[in-house]
């Protein structure tokens, strides 16, 4: 090998998982539930890579896309329904996902491997739930390690890729404005420019796309924003309600643009889902300051600057602040 790898990566796993998916009859791609630019663009770049090479695969996200993530090539053929694990696979490769239950799919990944079918995890998160596990918790995002993988594997990375790869490092280094920002997420971006990665409209994509309704969204979050001072804690509410009222559900970057406050050591955005779930995120403000430690608590998981949990409940304002009943 004539390069250097930009991550931390075992070179000897990424040649056995090349192995596997030119063995592999149908392959499976996962990415984590509520997705973000990361782990779709994982998803849109391994898709085209699976169809440069002729293989039979499918992609799922236990959610729907948000609107602003259906630029990137092959996104549309990302599914949300659970009926696709009716489909018989021989290989599962989950992407950008810390644990199988970040997945949002954890029964049905589990009824896989009791079956025998292997499941890859490549990752950024500390994760260690596969059969082969390519992680390296110091990367600035998934699609960076994806990129090393694809280079080990000699693939002639196109335009197409470039764009997914680029996408899922801008949003997990918000527009190379948080401490994820170094010189292997610039330089690696620079190099995917050069490979046809179309920046601008990745970046118009990500942060200059929002309607009318859903700033109406983005007033309501500005409006209840609190600070428990005890805590040091920055936190608002989304509730279903405005979801409904607003008509969308633009709610993308809002934990990341809540992380811009400097007067907390951790921003949280405390949003509810569906049938009696509520997704907390968490960002870490304060170098010092832990997410991922905050969300294990709660039995989440994540990273030190971004990590997030659900629980079942629904929110209910008490005085100034919110409870969970």
């Amino acid at each position: 090998m004539n390069f250097e790898l930009e991550t931390k990566i075992n070179e000897q796993q990424i040649k056995e998982l090349g192995g596997l998916i030119k063995d592999a009859q149908k392959i499976l791609l996962v990415g984590h539930k509520n997705p973000d630019g990361d782990t779709i663009g994982c998803l849109t770049a391994m898709v085209e890579y699976l169809k440069s090479i002729n293989k039979n695969y499918a992609a799922f996200s236990a959610d729907e896309l948000p609107v602003n993530l259906e630029y990137l090539k092959h996104s549309l053929e990302i599914r949300s329904d659970k009926n696709i694990f009716n489909h018989s696979f021989d290989l599962v490769i989950c992407l950008d996902t810390a644990d199988l239950k970040y997945s949002g799919v954890e029964i049905e990944l589990n009824r896989l491997k009791e079956r025998g079918v292997k499941i890859i995890n490549i990752d950024h998160h500390p994760s260690n739930y596969g059969a082969i596990n390519i992680v390296d918790d110091q990367a600035s995002s998934t699609t960076v390690i994806l990129y090393d993988i694809l280079r080990v594997w000699r693939v002639v990375i196109n335009k197409d890729m470039a764009t997914s790869l680029l996408a899922g490092i801008l949003v997990d280094t918000m527009n190379f404005m948080n401490s994820a920002t170094n010189d292997k997420s610039l330089g690696l971006s620079a190099k995917l420019l050069q490979q046809g990665a179309k920046f601008n409209m990745v970046s118009r994509q990500l942060y200059q796309t929002k309607t009318r309704d859903g700033l109406k969204l983005w007033s309501r979050l500005l409006k209840r924003l609190k600070k428990n001072d005890t805590l040091n804690i920055a936190y608002s509410v989304i509730l279903a309600e405005d979801i409904e009222e607003a008509g969308t559900e633009e709610t993308e970057g809002m934990s990341n643009f809540l992380s811009n406050l400097a007067e907390a050591r951790i921003s949280m955005i405390i949003k509810e889902i569906r049938d009696g779930e509520i997704k907390v995120s968490i960002r870490a403000i304060d170098k010092g300051a832990n997410a991922a430690e905050l969300a294990r608590y709660f039995g989440g998981g994540g990273h030190k600057k971004a990590a997030g949990f659900t629980i079942m409940g629904r929110l209910e304002q008490e005085g100034e602040g919110w409870r969970i009943v």
